[in-house]
């Protein structure tokens, strides 16, 4: 799954602490810096293949964490509710994921 920037930032901002170190980093450099791979690699002092293998994994981790989870979804429907003062949708958007299983 090929997801922008932005998307890959917003999955990590959620589920970062389920990646590796190194996945973090170079995720966060690539999304969120802009960095090239060469900058990461000499950064966090890995290869630029190794970076760039760690940027899709931790991209793959993050789609399969959203697919089951669905917690990034979940807080930009609550964030669009609240930033709405809207305190009906709120409880329909909270009901409607703790009932998913």
């Amino acid at each position: 799954m090929s997801l922008t920037k932005i998307e890959l930032s917003q999955l990590l901002q959620t589920y970062s602490n389920l990646l590796t170190d190194k996945q973090r980093a170079a995720l966060s450099m690539y999304c969120d810096c802009d960095c090239s791979l060469g900058e990461i690699s000499e950064e966090i002092g890995i290869s630029r293949q190794g970076v760039r293998d760690a940027i899709l994994k931790a991209e793959n981790a993050l789609c399969r964490y959203e697919e089951s989870l669905r917690l990034s979804e979940f807080v930009r429907a609550l964030s669009v509710a609240l930033d709405a003062d809207d305190g009906v949708a709120l409880r329909q958007i909270v009901e409607k994921y703790i009932s998913k299983e």
